[in-house]
């Protein structure tokens, strides 16, 4: 197929013919350009035809006459929505952010597309889990938003156990009567039932080892073990069963985007499970501006400015978290 061109003529160099469409390897290399005047005659360096690139003969053109060959250049590839060059100021700036903008437009559109796609395979799995959680949790579920404020996110059977016993608490004294619910052996029946699930399975020895220390009292040690577990069973689950993974994984890397798949995905579960996403102990916090008060939090912990966080009511939070998160990926695998 035929590159498409154009021609214009040009005071002082004459008739001008040009490829109209650069290659991406032509954009990056025009790119490097420290300016955008610089950007724009290495553009039209690559792009031209005829006559012969002579960049002195071009600096010295009244920026009005290279105005021409940027707006052809701007209508053969879509940028005129983004091309708005004030009439009484040099064009290149203009130019060159009408690039990156349409760059920046087109890879949202294909970042929020696989998205959508990764979602879709999702889905299914997402609304078995939040159907069975809402049968087995019945009227109980007015609580879950109170006790996810106060860092607690419960599987149906452990919500059956206290659920009459924290209904009409102060968010500030929920931890301590979860604390007081379950004995080490109730705690140890509960660990062993997990290991059904292949992802579970995995990190059994990694669990039990986390779970021994919470029975010696070597609370911080439990939490340093417990605390990515359930990153990593999801994980398993996605990198495993959702076909859409590998292409979004791709994006992520080639836009340099910050979005995590397996983040993404609890924050789905809890959104419509418990209709709370942002859990006090995955808040990100800005270490200047953490309280080192004996909360919980998993930026703080994992980067070693929290040292006051190694509570039994701490290390509670987690363990009934992967309880949760073994009900949810029993329905999310069918």
């Amino acid at each position: 197929m035929a590159m498409k061109e154009g021609a214009i003529k040009i005071a002082g160099i004459g008739r001008v013919r040009l490829r109209l469409i650069p290659t991406e390897q032509e954009l990056i290399r025009a790119e490097r350009a420290k300016r955008a005047r610089g950007f724009f005659l290495a553009l039209v360096e690559a792009l031209l035809i005829e006559p012969p690139f002579v960049r002195e003969d071009w600096v010295r053109l009244p920026e009005g006459e290279l105005r021409k060959i940027a707006l052809l250049i701007a209508e053969a590839n879509d940028l005129l929505p983004y091309f708005r060059p004030k009439r009484e100021k040099p064009f290149y700036n203009a130019f060159r952010n009408a690039w990156r903008m349409k760059r920046s437009s087109h890879n949202e559109a294909v970042f929020q597309r696989a998205i959508a796609d990764w979602k879709a395979h999702l889905e299914e799995g997402i609304s078995a889990a939040a159907e069975a959680y809402e049968r087995a949790v019945g009227k109980e579920q007015e609580i879950l938003a109170s006790l996810a404020r106060a860092g607690f996110v419960l599987s149906p059977t452990a919500l059956a156990k206290v659920a009459s016993e924290v209904d009409g608490l102060e968010e500030g004294t929920i931890g301590a009567t979860l604390e007081a619910a379950w004995s080490d052996e109730e705690l140890e029946e509960i660990v062993d039932g997990w290991f059904d699930l292949e992802p579970f399975r995995r990190r059994e020895r990694i669990i039990r080892d986390a779970f021994s220390a919470y029975l010696r009292g070597e609370y911080a040690l439990a939490i340093y073990g417990l605390f990515p577990q359930p990153e990593g069973v999801m994980w398993d689950f996605l990198s495993c069963s959702n076909p859409a993974e590998a292409q979004l994984e791709e994006l992520i890397g080639t836009q340099n985007r910050t979005f995590v798949t397996v983040e993404a995905l609890i924050r789905e579960v809890l959104s419509r499970l418990i209709g709370e996403e942002d859990l006090p102990f995955y808040r990100f916090v800005k270490f200047i501006e953490f309280a080192d008060d004996g909360s919980l939090n998993r930026h703080a912990v994992e980067h070693g400015t929290s040292i006051a966080f190694g509570t039994r009511q701490n290390a509670l939070r987690l363990i009934l978290f992967l309880d949760f998160a073994h009900f949810v990926l029993g329905k999310l695998q069918g």
